[in-house]
């Protein structure tokens, strides 16, 4: 079914789920956290209030639960159910990817410069260990990616792995992520991408995208409590990687616990093999509660309402002699996290700090991060401090 154009109701969806954002300043933050609508929060209590009581913990609240969760993430980046692994956080996903990915003698990694830590330091471990060298490509004078000299590399035929954001943190930089999966594809090199900046916000479609390996985590735009995430490993290479962190439920002996000690090295045939053990279901009853409000308000639907937010703030920018927009502003550049540079950024961010504004500094702009449950009044709250140059 086709997501609804419709604008959000932004004041019923706060009242129903973000009622704790009413009276409070504005919080544009999302790139760093998001708070949990009611629903996460109300199944994460309610699992607890069940293990407290543990007599009434049941069957559907195990296996089930996961495969919901599962089963959201996949429509979230159009892939099945068995591709997925639920995970504690983006670095996890990253690290099974850096760790089971085969690289073969001569070839590289190829990562592009402002990649958050997580999506790099488990690559330069490979370096560390000798297994494979790591190269850094430089990015534009705003901190961008350089989409041509990336391609240029991967042309080159050497380039075992490309790692990159699907939405850079630091400069809201979007991807033209089938544009990439394309060019690696071409060359036989491993497509791996760090989600964590996009999913919830902007659409991501792994099959037009080619990619390999997806890593995310859910307390930024997910809406979804700490220590969830999961990871998108394509299913015929998911039946062929064996993950570098082994739980017993990757096994298929660990099917059946009245036999558990019949020790068989034969994983589950699916992306549930990089899974380790028990989870934090609990959390993972959360995660699901949020994807799936996400999913029925509509990726779509919330990436216009995120950007119309954003616009006024835009346009105000381009007018001001000393402001500099360092996120892409074209239609396909674009994303939710908004950067900007303005005269003495660190003084204009402590201002609206003061002012209870709560974004973000990053490589010296400032990040401002809109989800669905914020307004045009509290954008026009940022603009209001802004203008107001003789009190910072």
């Amino acid at each position: 079914m086709p997501e609804t154009t419709a604008p959000l109701d932004v004041r019923a969806l706060r009242e129903r789920e973000f009622p704790h954002l009413d009276g409070q300043p504005p919080y544009l933050n999302a790139a760093s956290m998001a708070p949990l609508p009611e629903r996460a929060r109300r199944a994460c209590d309610a699992y607890n209030a069940r293990r407290a009581a543990v007599h009434q913990l049941r069957g559907a609240d195990f296996e089930p639960t996961m495969r919901r969760a599962r089963e959201a993430a996949a429509r979230l980046v159009n892939a099945d159910a068995d591709e997925i692994a639920l995970l504690p956080n983006t670095s996890y996903g990253i690290n099974l990817a850096a760790q089971a990915l085969k690289i073969e003698p001569g070839r590289r990694v190829l990562v592009s410069g402002f990649e958050f830590p997580a999506n790099v330091y488990p690559w330069l471990k490979l370096a560390e260990e000798g297994r494979a060298p790591v190269e850094i490509i430089p990015p534009d004078a705003l901190g961008r990616p350089d989409e041509e000299r990336l391609l240029e590399e991967i042309a080159r035929g050497d380039v075992a792995v490309l790692a990159l954001s699907a939405v850079q943190f630091a400069t809201g930089w979007n991807a033209d992520l089938a544009r990439f999966g394309r060019a690696c594809r071409a060359q036989g090199t491993w497509f791996v991408v760090d989600a964590i900046q996009a999913l919830g916000c902007i659409p991501v479609d792994v099959r037009a995208a080619d990619a390999d390996i997806l890593a995310t985590a859910g307390h930024k735009w997910l809406c979804a409590p700490f220590g969830t995430g999961f990871a998108y490993v394509r299913g015929e290479l998911a039946r062929q990687l064996e993950p570098a962190v082994v739980g017993w439920t990757a096994m298929k002996a660990g099917a059946d616990l009245a036999r558990c000690v019949d020790y068989r090295w034969e994983f589950v045939d699916d992306a549930r093999r990089f899974e380790v053990s028990t989870q934090a279901w609990q959390d993972v009853a959360g995660f699901a509660e949020a994807m799936e409000l996400l999913l029925e308000t509509g990726i779509e639907r919330i990436r216009g309402h995120v950007f119309g937010l954003i616009d006024p703030l835009a346009a105000w920018l381009g007018e001001q002699e000393d402001g500099v927009i360092v996120s892409g502003m074209e239609p396909g550049q674009r994303s939710g996290v908004f950067a900007f540079r303005l005269g003495d950024s660190e003084r204009a961010y402590a201002a609206l700090y003061r002012a209870g504004v709560r974004c973000a500094l990053r490589e010296g702009a400032i990040r401002i991060a809109p989800h669905l449950y914020n307004t045009a009044e509290e954008m026009a709250t940022v603009m209001d401090v802004l203008e107001r140059r003789e009190r910072w």
